[in-house]
């Protein structure tokens, strides 16, 4: 997390378009060049260096650039083209730069507002003094195109941090492997200070890197093994990226008739009743002064950068008086309709199993489970928001992908269950959608691992079907829940949806019977039992996915069988230990309360042998000395893990032993809080 982002931007009319985009991101500072004239990329380093009073962790991202050949998005600055999953390409770059190691006293981070970057960040370090690159190893094709890091090992197939012996830009090299660079850039805030007393000008990678070979400052570079590149340079690459069918549009307020190869952005409401392009043509508006738009028809191929479309169109005197509030007010469009949902995911704490069909038909359930933020926040998000035409847009911002429906038969096609669409699919049908009377965009988000076992999939099916409906009466929305399971052909229980739509810890029942009423009791802990399960209470991502349908199967087998009995005699455990959980939190008895939780891990194996596996097992026995009480907070076979220390120093020695030696690249220790709102619906 940076303590300040600043964006640079050439002049003070492209600086306010930014800033206008940015208003709800306190954190985030727009600067302009000096004196209206552009200083380079070194010069716009030195300038906010010099003009802003910065410290800690900085993000400089560098946006001064025209856009010229994405005419569609030059007004709003290629830093802020919508990606896939609705979030500007800025969010992703900020989110991206999060994940660097930086050293906790900081420094100044600079990177390009048009690119986005994916390697393993991990393997970075900048804790050396001076300033610190990152580059990777690639053929000639791209070191023609790009600066090169050589390094005093003069070797190209090492990877790790090394001193720097010499930048070159765009070599022309014809053969070999060659140190790539990524554009990234740390500065210690030493080297920081005394970059306060260089001329405002230059290229930040052509004179600058020459200046610290020379000895300005210390200069080294992480060498990562490999990274791919996220860049729009121009219409038909934002068309090829992030088109759907053969054409691009975003925000249109008409009718389009397209045939095929068009970037269509940016019209408002009204301007036309119906717009018409032959292939390969498109277009945009710009609002230009109070009232005006500026309508630019262009081809696909227009480069407005070389063949003097720019200053045809008149576009340099343009872009100054583009009237950013009218652009955002068109882009935001009305917000009547749009219904958004959040809600929190769920810790099972003890009754898994004894609430799902048929073994709740003919025993009744019982479960005790928690409604908790992750890292802070709510880590599930729908939002449903009308379109002017009558398709259906889907949007998954955690996967980064989406669809448009455009048929009942599409909507209807939701039983794979690996269709990231099927879950949206099921909602539609479950809630009686009836495709043709509206469009509407739903944008959905899981802000956690996939197969975590924190009910994430049932708990997004009862939001986008809360969604959908405007409203969240529990009984509706986890019926129409279990429905959406079994359109998807995924099965399940009530535990799970339940678990997000009513905040705090609940113990949750049901009586024998094909309609199941569930019984919804308030566990009230006293506060300093409360205070000191905070203390103790781990949550641990194992590292391990897995699609919970596959146990259950497997568990549901057993039950039908029930050799000697057996299956019924741990059932009816599984729901003792869910009451008594709740009672021994009730009363603070954190003895009874762990050995519930312990017992429940054992009838889930008991269940099925699938719910562990070595990696798990491993991890418990490592943690074993320190531990009251663990289990999965899922069917099992991975995700989450649930840990009791049996002290707050205990805590601290579990979370120092896994954080050590990490069981796989993905593991790692989220904190969590109690949710008591539940699922929310805001209109």
């Amino acid at each position: 997390m940076f303590d300040h982002i600043v964006i640079t931007a050439a002049n003070e009319a492209q600086a306010r378009g930014y800033r206008a985009q940015t208003k709800n991101r306190p954190e985030v500072k727009v600067i302009s060049d000096p004196g209206g004239k552009r200083v380079g990329s070194l010069g716009a380093t030195v300038n906010l260096l010099r003009r802003l009073k910065l410290s800690g962790k900085v993000l400089v991202c560098h946006s001064g650039g025209d856009a010229r050949r994405t005419p569609g998005y030059a007004a709003m600055g290629k830093a802020f083209v919508p990606m896939k999953d609705g979030r500007s390409m800025f969010e992703h770059i900020v989110e991206t730069m999060s994940s660097l190691p930086l050293p906790e006293k900081g420094g100044v981070l600079i990177t390009s507002g048009d690119v986005l970057l994916d390697f393993d960040y991990a393997a970075t370090d900048f804790s050396r003094p001076g300033v610190t690159g990152v580059a990777y190893p690639d053929g000639p094709f791209q070191a023609q195109r790009h600066g090169v890091y050589k390094t005093a090992s003069g070797a190209s197939s090492k990877t790790g941090l090394m001193d720097v012996s010499g930048f070159l830009q765009k070599p022309k090299v014809e053969t070999g492997r060659h140190l790539i660079d990524t554009g990234i850039m740390f500065i210690d805030w030493a080297t920081a200070e005394k970059m306060k007393t260089l001329p405002i000008a230059g290229d930040i990678y052509e004179e600058f890197p020459k200046m610290l070979l020379e000895g300005f400052a210390p200069f080294s570079v992480n060498v990562v093994k490999s990274c791919t590149f996220f860049h729009i340079g121009s219409s038909r690459e934002l068309l090829e990226q992030l088109g759907d069918g053969g054409t691009y549009v975003d925000c249109v307020g008409c009718e389009l008739e397209l045939k095929g190869g068009n970037v269509v952005t940016n019209i408002p409401r009204g301007r036309f009743k119906k717009l018409s392009l032959a292939e390969n043509e498109c277009f945009t508006c710009i609002p230009v002064g109070k009232n005006d738009w500026y309508d630019l028809k262009y081809k696909l191929d227009d480069n407005f950068k070389t063949d003097g479309l720019w200053e045809k169109h008149a576009l340099a005197d343009k872009m100054p008086k583009v009237d950013y509030s009218r652009l955002l007010k068109m882009r935001n469009l009305k917000t009547d309709g749009i219904v958004t949902v959040s809600a929190p995911v769920r810790i099972d704490f003890a009754g898994g199993w004894s609430d799902t069909p048929p073994i709740c038909n003919v025993e009744g359930g019982a479960v005790l489970n928690v409604a908790v933020k992750l890292d802070g926040k709510r880590p599930i998000e729908v939002v449903v928001k009308p379109r002017r035409d009558k398709f259906v847009k889907v949007v998954s911002k955690d996967l980064g992908k989406r669809r448009i429906l455009k048929s009942a038969a599409e909507i209807a096609d939701h039983s794979d269950p690996h269709d990231w669409c099927a879950l949206v699919k099921s909602a539609l049908t479950v809630t009686g959608f009836k495709f043709g009377e509206r469009g509407i965009d739903i944008i959905i988000s899981a802000d956690l691992p996939k197969g975590s076992g924190m009910g994430t999939s049932s708990i997004l099916g009862a939001a986008t079907i809360a969604a959908l409906l405007g409203r969240s009466d529990p009984d509706e929305v986890a019926s129409l829940t279990l429905e959406l399971e079994r359109e998807m052909c995924t099965g399940g229980g009530w535990q799970d949806q339940y678990g997000g739509l009513l905040g705090g810890v609940k113990l949750l029942t049901s009586k024998p019977g094909k309609v199941q009423n569930v019984t919804v009791k308030k566990v009230e802990i006293p506060k300093p039992v409360a205070e000191e399960i905070s203390e103790r209470s781990l949550l641990y991502f194992t590292g391990q996915k897995r699609m919970a349908r596959n146990i259950l199967r497997k568990v549901l087998a057993f039950y039908e069988s029930n050799p000697h009995d057996f299956a019924k005699i741990l059932v009816r455990s599984l729901k003792a230990d869910a009451d008594n959980c709740a009672k021994a939190l009730e009363k603070g008895d954190l003895k009874v309360f762990a050995r519930s939780v312990n017992n429940y891990w054992r009838d889930k194996k008991l269940l099925d042998p699938g719910s562990t596996n070595e990696r798990v097992d491993e991890i418990i026995e490592r943690i074993a000395q320190w531990t009251d009480a663990v289990t999965l907070t899922g069917a099992g076979g991975g995700g989450f893990m649930y840990i009791l220390a049996k002290s707050k120093a205990d805590a601290r020695k579990i979370k120092k032993e896994l954080e050590r030696n990490k069981p796989s690249k993905y593991s790692r220790f989220y904190s969590f809080e109690i949710d008591n709102e539940g699922l929310m619906v805001r209109k």
